[in-house]
């Protein structure tokens, strides 16, 4: 009877690791998507990001730095041993498109609380999945 009881318990863990896995890729690889489409954006100088540079006086070549260094935070996440590096970087990163956001008082509210949101997602999806971070987080 312990036996079944064990084996329950097995599977049922293995399920909820196996969803919390699941979950922590469709987190991460959404962030993912959406930070590769803006360091993208920011390399091929499209007409928003020249528009953006225009409006508060940034140089031409302004949005080219900030691709390459979303870029390669980005890429650092994803990389399994180096994730937490990664959602590091991207935080920073992050955490400077707040403070410019709010210092040029242009969509202080909106687009703080959308990369607020994106760093906690990035964390969010590491979370699920390395137990590092949850070693971190959790007593």
């Amino acid at each position: 009877m312990s036996t079944t009881t064990f084996a329950t318990e097995t599977t049922t863990t293995a399920t909820t690791r196996s969803t919390k896995r699941t979950v922590s890729y469709v987190i991460s690889g959404l962030v993912g998507l959406f930070l590769a489409v803006d360091s993208i954006s920011h390399l091929l100088n499209v007409q928003t990001a020249q528009d953006w540079n225009e409006k508060y006086g940034a140089p031409e070549w302004f949005s080219y730095p900030l691709g390459i260094s979303l870029g390669i935070a980005l890429i650092v996440h994803l990389i399994p041993r180096t994730a937490v590096l990664g959602a590091v970087l991207i935080t920073g990163y992050l955490g400077g498109a707040i403070a410019v956001n709010i210092y040029l008082d242009d969509q202080a509210v909106f687009g703080s609380v959308f990369a607020f949101a994106m760093a906690v997602l990035v964390w969010g999806g590491l979370w699920l999945r390395d137990d590092r971070v949850k070693a971190l987080y959790t007593r």
